[in-house]
This record gives C-alpha cells, sequence and structure tokens, in this order.
C-alpha cells in the first residue's frame, strides 16, 4: 500500500544537533517489547537522549498510531505528517508541549484526548521533559471523515481544511480521557484477532472513540448555552438592581427572579462582575448617597433610609469602607473643596 493509497501518517525526527549516535529500527528491541503494538509497522530510534517508537497500524480508511517515549534528557523532536491529517490524539502518559503550524502552542496534558488538523510538510515541533509518554493517534482519511462532518460545526472546519490542504493547523476542544475512552483504546491495544477481522475490530472501536468525543461536544457545548443563558440572566439582574437599589432587596430574592439556586447566583455574579450581589447593592447605594451628600443638604439619616439602608450605623459602617471616610467626614470635603474652588475663582 503506497503512501497516497492510506490516511496521513507522524513521524518523529531529531534535529541535526540533536542525532548524535542515534540508532534506528524497524523492529522494537528486547527491552522496548512491552510497548509492542501486534501486527504494527514499527520505527524505533535511540540515543543518548532516550528512546521512542512509533508503531503504526494503516488501513485506506485511518490509521492507528502508538507512540511512546522514554526520555532521559529534555528533547525537541521535529514532527513529519506526509499528508494532511485530521487525527483524534489521546495523552496516555506525561505532557506533550506542541508547537502546531498556524495556530501556537498546544499543551497535550496526560489523560486528555482532542481532535486536531495538522498540515501537510509543516514545521510542527514536539518538546519533550524527562519522563516516560505515551500517546495514540487515529487519522482518518476523507471519505471517512466524511461519514462524521454532520456531528458538529467545526469538525467541518476541519475536514474543510484537509480538503483544501490548509497550511494553518486547528484544535477543537479537548477532554478528559475517562473509562470509556481508556476501555476503548486497551480493547484495540489488546487485540488479538488477524486479518479482516481485526481491522472490523478496529474500525469499529475507532467509530467508537469518535462517538465518545462527540458525545462531549455534545455536553459541552450544552453548557457553553447554559452559561450564555446564565450570564444574560445575570445582567438582567446587574439592571434591576441599579434600577432598585433604595428598596430592600434579598440576595435570596435576587436568586429566584433569576431563576438560579442562591450558591450558583453568587457565584455566577461574582464570575460575572468581580463583586459578591450583597457588595454590589450596597456598592450602588453608597454612590448614589455620595451624589446627594454633595448635592443637597439632606440630613446623613435620611439619604441612609432613602438609598436603601436600614439604619445609619450600617450606612456608616459600609460608606466609610468604601470611601475610607464617614457620610459627615465626606460632605464636609466636599463643602471645603468646593469652597477653595469658589474662592479661587474670585
Amino acid at each position: 500500500m503506497t503512501t497516497d493509497e492510506y490516511p496521513a501518517t507522524m513521524k518523529f525526527l531529531l534535529s541535526s544537533k540533536s542525532e548524535g549516535n542515534t540508532i534506528s529500527s524497524n523492529q522494537l528491541p528486547p527491552h522496548y517489547q512491552r510497548h509492542a503494538f501486534k501486527d504494527a509497522v514499527v520505527e524505533f530510534s535511540e540515543g543518548s537522549f532516550g528512546c521512542f517508537s512509533v508503531q503504526e497500524i494503516r488501513s485506506k480508511s485511518w490509521v492507528i498510531g502508538w507512540l511512546n517515549f522514554s526520555i532521559r534528557k529534555p528533547i525537541r523532536l521535529n514532527t513529519i505528517i506526509d499528508q494532511p491529517m485530521v487525527a483524534i490524539v489521546c495523552i496516555l502518559k506525561g505532557n506533550i508541549s506542541y508547537e502546531l503550524q498556524g495556530y501556537g502552542n498546544l499543551m497535550l496534558r496526560k489523560n486528555m484526548y482532542g481532535c486536531y488538523y495538522i498540515p501537510a510538510d509543516s514545521k510542527n515541533t514536539a518538546s519533550f521533559a524527562v519522563d516516560e509518554h505515551e500517546a495514540v493517534y487515529c487519522s482518518f482519511s476523507n471519505d471517512f471523515l466524511l461519514s462524521f462532518v454532520t456531528q458538529h460545526p467545526n469538525f467541518q472546519q476541519l475536514y474543510d481544511a484537509q480538503q483544501n490542504r490548509s497550511q494553518n493547523g486547528n484544535a477543537l476542544s479537548t477532554f478528559k480521557v475517562n473509562i470509556e475512552e481508556r476501555r476503548i483504546l486497551d480493547a484495540i491495544r489488546q487485540c488479538n484477532l488477524t486479518g479482516p477481522a481485526k481491522h472490523i475490530f478496529f474500525h469499529a472501536r475507532i467509530n467508537d472513540l469518535l462517538i465518545s468525543y462527540f458525545n462531549s461536544l455534545e455536553v459541552a457545548d450544552k453548557k457553553q448555552y447554559r452559561s450564555i443563558d446564565q450570564q444574560i440572566r445575570l445582567r438582567e439582574i446587574q439592571v434591576f438592581i441599579q434600577d432598585n437599589f433604595h428598596l430592600p432587596l434579598k440576595v435570596q430574592t435576587l436568586s429566584k427572579q433569576a431563576g438560579m439556586n442562591l450558591r450558583s447566583f453568587e457565584k455566577g455574579f461574582k464570575e460575572l462582575f468581580g463583586i459578591r450581589p450583597k457588595e454590589y447593592i450596597e456598592q450602588q447605594r453608597v454612590s448614589r448617597a455620595a451624589q446627594l451628600l454633595e448635592a443637597t443638604n439632606i440630613p446623613v439619616t435620611s439619604i441612609a433610609y432613602q438609598v436603601g439602608f436600614a439604619g445609619t450605623n450600617y450606612f456608616s459602617f459600609v460608606f466609610r469602607k468604601i470611601h475610607n471616610c464617614s457620610p459627615r467626614e465626606f460632605r464636609q470635603k466636599w463643602l471645603e473643596k468646593n469652597k477653595i474652588a469658589s474662592d479661587q475663582d474670585l
């Protein structure tokens, strides 16, 4: 089977400075047999940096690549993609810093998986710290992808990029490798079938992995929708407070008005506006009180009640917390400042 007959594959090359006395082989040495992926095409490299292997099983619809890196000193590897690649990548051990052409730096984290578009013949690099690293990728043919593009609009973007041989990489959301995804990968790794049956089995497991990924995307989309809807309701509450701060507002009542439980309401309000609901109400009241202290001769006690405080003591406490002075001191300072300005005008 020639290169054009199967989907994209991924290779790793050392930079010329790092090569040294590197040994390459198409077989795993005895000490690396624990990583063997049965019936896979093998590429193994070893040097002073440590060693790594790329083991691939290929079909016309997909390629499964099992990657293992045993790194003794930090190293950066160039990644070579022979064709435009759309792949689902699962990181099982270690963290890998990946520079994706046209996209930027990605941190591929342990026990996370996601979908990526990687341009052909692109300048991508993977950086490895001293550690054991393990990853699995499944790349797909255009025809195979076509059966999934309707599942999510972002997946259509990856398909179009592959079709158009875009030179800019792309990455979709990443999700945790949970029990179900681990079960699928273990089934692939431990499969003892042979011949056509093995490829049929792998094809089914790859479908399972993609379905799991799309389910995660759908859940994430729903959470994002709920988040946007929540923001709209919180902003409505913000406006309501601005218009009604003089009323005896209670946070519990506002949370019900927003259709949220108290804990979610307080947390969401703080995340969106950087201040707790109670503090925001008090801030609005004190702001109006300051205006009245400057512009009128209304007694402080009357102002306290007029802006919504239940008593002067707490009003003075909150006012001092915001302005570092009492309401009376604030008014006196403003009068003195205004008198000085008037004298200067004369």
